[in-house]
Parts: C-alpha cells; structure tokens; sequence
C-alpha cells in the first residue's frame, strides 16, 4: 500500500487570497482509550485496545521534535539521516532506496508546495504529516505560543528523502520495532547501540500504515477519498489475519511494492479468455489476491480492451470492446469532491469484457490489459502546466508530469485465433 500524493485539479492563480489547490492529508480519527482501565475486557479485545493507543501515541503528526540526543550517543546514533542505518540494517536500507517511500517527498509534491512556502506554511505542514512527517523535516514548526516559526533543526537534505527510517522507528531518539522473529518481545542487551530497541506487535499491525493510508475527508460521494484500510478491514483477508505487511512487507522486507510494480499487480489479479460462444468472447478480470479494492486509491486506471483483428492483423476498429477499471473524481473548487464513477474491483470480484465478432470477418482476437499508475496525476500536471508558475515550479511539475507518462505498463497481452 502505497501513500502517493494527494494534488487536486485546482490551481493557484495569482492574486488569489489563498491557494487553490489544496492536498489534503487528514488522518482518520481512530478512538483511543488512553488512561483507561482495560482489565475487563476480555484478552483478544484488550490487547486490541492497546495497541490502537500506542497507535494513537506514535503516530502523532507531524512527529514531534527529538530534541537534544543523549550525550552518549555517538554522530551516527544521533542522526536522523536514512544513510545512517545503513550500515548496520543494509538490507532494510536498500530495500528502502527502491521505494515510493523514499520518493514520497516527489517533484509532483514539491512543485506545489514551493508556492505555498512563504505565505501558507500550515498548508504545507498538513501535506508534510504524510510525505516527510518528521518535525525536523519541516521548515517551520509551532512556539510554545502554537504559531508557527523556523525551525532551528530543518534539514531540507532530510526532508528531501520523504519517508525516512526514523519516521516509523524512532521517537526521542528511542528507537522502535516489531517482536524478535520468534515473536518474543525482549529487552535489548545494555550497551546495545543507539541504547537497543523497543519492541511492539503494532509494526505487524495493519493499523501501522492507516495513518497515511486511510482519512476521513474528503469523501467525495459519502465515500472516503483514501480508504485503503477500511477496505481491508471488511474484506476476508482482515477475517484471515492477513495484515498489510503480510502482502507489502514479505519477511519483512521493506519494499512496500504497489501500483506501480507489474509483478506485484499482476499478482494480484487472475486474468483469462472465457470460453467462446458462436460470435462472441470475453476476457475476464478478477481481484483474486488483493486485499482491498483494485486498485484502491483514486490516482491509478486499469484499461481491459480486446481488439479484433482482420486477415491481415489490423484491428478492425469499430469492433474494438473496452472498459476501465478506475475511480473517477473531481474537485469543485470549494473544498468539496464529487465522484464521477466507481469500477474498481472489490477483493474476489471481476470484470468481463465482451467483443463479438460474428459478421466483422475477423481472424483473430488481441486481449491487453495495460495499468496507468498515474493516469490522474498525468492528467492533473498537465494541467497546471498551462497556468502560471514559477520557474522552480515549472521544473518540478515538468518532471512530474514526464514520469506519470512514462509510468504505463502491460499486465496482460494475448492473442487468440477465432474459429
């Protein structure tokens, strides 16, 4: 599961009070039960409970400063730079380097955020909380008096990496992570380097990734713009135990492969011809393996198309039979989405696709199934590349733009003879 940008199709002209385009990354309001008395509950709820209010605890966002690294602490200890990890958690790290994740803070982001800096900095803070959530990774950060003022611990370098290790793993320079691989949660050794580590089940908890990848607003349709973890969760997979990092996190590999990876889609689904009847056939499409709707965010389109194709292996065009799998929404403007269309595949579910060739003199038949991971963004910079920008903004979403076009891949592509 993936956390990609949220950019709307609004953009800021000049003059305007405010910016137009707004990505909005507000986090869905789990209930914590912080401070209560859990000794009732039976244990399978109880530990539930627990866990979300450590959930509740640790994703507070953006994340709090670390503030000043025990004087113990070598350089590399206290540093927040992924390099930093490397050398001793090689594998996690270049896992890691591969990823959306380290990318999170993307051109595409960055290119808007540029022109918020200065007069609309709160704005940039609600984007921050997803793609680059540290506190040292934010220019301004809130006085004693709660109004934002700079930073005296900004790193744009870390910033810069989105998504660090120390945006999931450390908390006051304590660093945090999952049960031992027998399950025991046991006290690091004394003299452990950067003082051992804290161990909890939450990092094998779905609930881990909810924080980016499920929020309530907005909710074009009634229906919540990022749902990821709610789809989950009413899906057989939540029933089965399977969580997030079971299908993202294999052996706890850090890879987080998604959308844009053609292995891990084509995984996730069963793609075949059905049967043929006397003029027609159908090429079928089915969620087989993917533990939430496919694709789950509103950025992705999945085209299913089978073409006809003539004695001399030209499509005959007005026999071509097509359909998208995709959310479609729109921003009004006013802060308020509207979901155009739905046809997304809920987990176990499918599309057919029919073409029927009786009469067209065809031959053969070519079934494609091709994904655009970012058939919305592709859309949405190609659009703000008509208004005005600044000249480091035009760089920026130039090049976001240039790789949502090039970001298309074939899952499926089959040709089959007619009788």
């Amino acid at each position: 599961m993936i956390a990609p940008l949220k950019e709307l199709t609004d953009w800021a002209r000049p003059g305007t009070a405010g910016p137009a385009v707004v990505l909005v990354i507000v986090l869905a309001g789990l209930t914590s039960c912080r401070g209560s008395d859990l000794s009732n509950y039976p244990s399978e709820e109880r530990v539930f409970r627990e866990l979300d209010d450590f959930r509740s605890s640790y994703w507070e966002r953006p994340i709090p400063l670390q503030g000043a690294p025990p004087e113990e602490f070598s350089v590399l200890e206290a540093s927040l730079d992924p390099a930093t990890c490397g050398p001793c958690h090689a594998l996690q790290y270049e896992d890691w380097q591969t990823t959306l994740h380290s990318g999170a803070y993307s051109p595409g982001l960055s290119g808007q955020l540029v022109n918020w800096e200065e007069n609309w900095y709160n704005n940039v803070r609600e984007c921050l909380i997803c793609h680059a959530p540290l506190s040292e990774q934010s220019a301004q950060v809130p006085d004693k008096t709660g109004l934002l003022s700079p930073s005296p611990v900004y790193d744009a370098s870390l910033r810069d990496h989105g998504l660090v290790c120390a945006a999931c793993h450390v908390r006051g320079w304590q660093r945090y992570g999952p049960p031992k691989r027998d399950g025991s949660l046991a006290a690091s050794p004394p003299g452990s380097p950067h003082g051992g580590v804290q161990r909890s089940p939450y990092f094998e908890d779905s609930r881990f990734c909810s924080g980016c990848h499920q929020f309530d607003f907005p909710a074009p349709n009634g229906k919540s713009l990022q749902n990821t973890y709610n789809e989950w969760a009413e899906s057989r997979y939540a029933e089965q135990g399977v969580s997030c990092q079971g299908c993202h996190m294999p052996d706890r590999r850090h890879l987080w492969r998604g959308i844009h990876d053609s292995t891990m889609v084509h995984s996730g689904v069963t793609i075949e011809w059905l049967p043929p009847s006397r003029d027609a056939l159908a090429l079928r499409v089915t969620n087989t393996g993917t533990g939430h709707r496919f694709p789950t965010y509103v950025t992705p389109e999945i085209e299913v198309r089978i073409e006809l194709l003539d004695g001399d292996g030209a499509v005959i065009e007005e026999a071509v039979a097509e359909a998208t799998i995709r959310r479609q929404v729109e921003s009004r403007g006013d802060g308020t989405w509207v979901e155009i269309s739905d046809t997304r595949l809920a987990p176990d579910s499918a599309l057919t696709v029919t073409a029927h060739y009786g009469g067209t003199g065809a031959r053969q038949a070519r079934g494609r199934v091709v994904v655009y991971p970012d058939a919305f963004y592709h859309r949405v910079f190609g659009g703000m590349l008509t208004a005005a920008l600044s000249d480091t903004s035009r760089v920026l979403i130039s090049e976001a733009h240039r790789r949502a076009s090039e970001s298309a891949f074939a899952i499926f592509d089959e040709t089959v003879p007619l009788r």
